[in-house]
Parts: structure tokens; C-alpha cells; sequence
């Protein structure tokens, strides 16, 4: 049985593996505002779902590219035969990519990307070229944030030059703003989320939302309004970078929360990581839980070998997440009351 990716007029079929191209450095010859010019950098080969839909070949009628730090990949040939529909605009300044709950708008020319009408800071600009070769036409956009806000899991090897793209089952099923969600809700909707987040990653359901329940003050925090962050998580962490948007803002802690003690309203300025649904920032949470590191070992390593809420709350308070010495017993009296466990079914 044959599973087409047609990809840039190229159709691949299951089982079928490509031998690994030598990395090219290329000067590929494109249109771009009406000028002849090239694009200078690195072909990039792509693999998606475990597929290669980009080959590492200045041969590829749409070849992705690293011109710099940033890998460029050219959004409406590489996404459009991949479950993600992409559509631009008849002036030519935008392309809109949906995918499930998602809907992303790149625009050319601007710093910036709407997620579910969420602005979202980019790194760097999108921008239109015809590849003179093949004559296609695309934007070109920077991939690990367009991973990112379709909830893809994203990954680079710098020594082979591949990029691989991996879906996350259910991710892209919703995507769900802090601000539409009361106080009396906030179980409810975060339930489905972090069990399905459970399913991937080995932290207990409940252990998540126990800890965003006292972390975002049910959701009510202005960290939380504001960025959909539900952990306070900073733009720097040992272990997890975050080249996504800021938010840079003042966020409060009020009294009796277990990071910062009792007695008074602690007020924190820095920058914070701002995500565009809380399902991205209960993913991001987990990936710093599973990836962070103290030195040369994992900083809450055999995390997920329990399901034990109590033994993975433990293991996270002696990693170093909190100082508080009543942590685990707080989360834990959390976790009973509002039988959170039934979410790690």
C-alpha cells in the first residue's frame, strides 16, 4: 500500500528511504521583489512523520535552506501535503496555515505571526521567493517556530544538517486561551490537556496540574492572562531553550505560594516565555522537565520511571524546582482534594 507525500512534485512512497545526500553549500537562484538575486547558505534536508519531504539536493524544486542561524523552509510546499492546509492570500503578503484548532498567518515582511489571533513574535521575517529553477513560489519562514506553534516537535542535527519534524498526537485538537477559561472551569479544561500531555511524556497528569493550578492562581495569574504560561517560565532554564516570543512583564505571586513563601504579594520582573495556547506551555513545561540538566546528569532524572505522584513530585522538588520544604505535601493535599488522579487514567 502506497502512502503518497507529494511534496514539491515529489511523491515518496512508504519504505521507501533516501540515501543521505552530501550537505551542500549552495547559492540557490531565486526572484525575490521582482529582482533576480540567490539565496547563500546550507541546504537543509527535512523529514517529516518520519519521511523525507525535502531532499538535501539544490535539485529539490523547493529546497530548504540555513542562511545563518536561522533554517528556512518554504511553508506552503512543505506543510500543505502533510495535514496542514495552506492557503496565500491573492496579494501575494501572506500565507494561512491551518491545522486542526490551529490557524497560523505568516505574513511577509513582518517580525511577527498570528496563532489563533495571538501575536507571536519571530525571529526573523518571512519573506516571498520564486525559485527560478522549478519556478515555484512560497514564503519562506523560520521552521522551528512554525513547528512550534502547529505543536510539532522539532528537531536539528547540525552535523547531518537535518531537520526532523515529528507530530504529536492530539496536540493540534485544541488550542485553549487562558482568558477563556474561569476559575471554576479550569480542572475541567485542563483535565483532557494534561492527560493527553500524560500519554506522551510520563508526568502524570495530575502532577501537571497541580502545579499549574498553584503556579498561574488556577489560571487567574497575569503571567497566565497575559502569555498563557501556567509555570512562571522564564525565557532562560537550564536545558531548554526558547527562541519563541517574550513576554516581558511583571507577574505577581500572592501570599502563601509555595515557591516564594508567605507573607505578602512578591512582585517578579523579568522576561517570560509566551505561548499561544496552554497546551503549548504544558508541553514546553514537560520538555524542560525531561530535558533539563545539572551539569553532566538530568536534573530530575527518573521522573517518569514512577507513577508514583507523590515519588515524581519529590524527585522534581529535589531537582531543584522549589525550595519550599512543605512542596511536596502542598501539591499533594492539591492533588487529593480535587482527585486530580483520575486524569492520570
Amino acid at each position: 500500500m502506497k502512502k503518497k507525500l507529494m511534496v514539491a512534485a515529489l511523491v515518496l512512497t512508504a519504505g521507501m528511504t533516501w540515501k543521505a545526500s552530501p550537505v551542500q553549500a549552495a547559492k540557490i537562484p531565486v526572484i525575490k521583489n521582482g529582482h533576480n538575486d540567490s539565496l547563500k547558505g546550507t541546504i537543509v534536508r527535512v523529514k517529516y512523520s518520519g519521511e523525507d519531504v525535502s531532499l538535501a539536493s539544490t535539485s529539490a524544486q523547493a529546497p530548504s535552506v540555513k542562511i545563518g542561524s536561522t533554517i528556512y523552509v518554504p511553508c506552503r510546499t512543505l506543510f500543505s501535503d502533510n495535514g496542514i492546509r495552506a492557503v496565500h492570500n491573492k496579494k501575494g503578503n501572506k500565507v494561512t496555515l491551518r491545522y486542526g484548532a490551529r490557524k497560523v498567518v505568516f505574513y511577509a515582511g513582518k517580525k511577527y505571526a498570528k496563532v489563533n489571533g495571538t501575536k507571536m513574535q519571530l525571529n526573523v521575517k518571512p519573506y516571498f521567493v520564486t525559485f527560478k529553477k522549478s519556478r515555484v513560489n512560497d514564503l519562506l519562514v523560520p521552521v522551528n517556530q512554525a513547528a512550534a506553534f502547529f505543536g510539532l516537535q522539532y528537531s536539528y542535527n547540525s552535523k547531518t544538517k537535518a531537520v526532523t519534524l515529528k507530530v504529536r498526537p492530539g496536540i493540534h485538537k485544541s488550542a485553549t486561551k487562558a482568558k477563556n477559561i474561569g476559575k471554576s472551569e479550569f480542572i475541567k479544561k485542563l483535565g483532557p490537556i494534561a492527560r493527553e500531555n500524560y500519554k506522551r511524556t510520563g508526568i502524570l497528569a495530575s502532577v501537571t496540574m497541580a502545579q499549574a493550578i498553584l503556579e498561574s492562581g488556577w489560571g487567574q495569574s497575569t503571567l497566565a492572562q497575559n502569555g498563557n504560561n501556567l509555570f512562571g517560565m522564564k525565557m532562560s532554564l537550564s536545558g531548554n531553550t526558547w527562541e519563541g516570543t517574550a513576554w516581558d512583564g511583571v507577574n505577581y505571586y500572592k501570599k502563601g505560594t509555595y515557591e516564594y513563601g508567605s507573607g505578602g504579594r512578591y512582585r517578579i520582573t523579568a522576561k517570560f516565555r509566551k505561548y499561544s495556547c496552554i497546551e503549548d506551555s504544558i508541553e514546553d513545561h514537560s520538555a524542560y522537565l525531561l530535558n533539563a540538566r545539572n551539569g553532566s546528569r538530568k536534573r530530575y532524572a527518573g521522573l517518569t520511571d514512577t507513577k508514583s505522584y507523590k515519588r515524581q513530585l519529590q524527585i522534581i522538588k529535589n531537582g531543584g524546582y522549589a525550595t519550599s520544604g512543605s512542596y511536596v505535601s502542598q501539591l499533594s493535599g492539591v492533588i487529593s482534594r480535587y482527585n486530580l488522579t483520575k486524569w492520570d487514567k
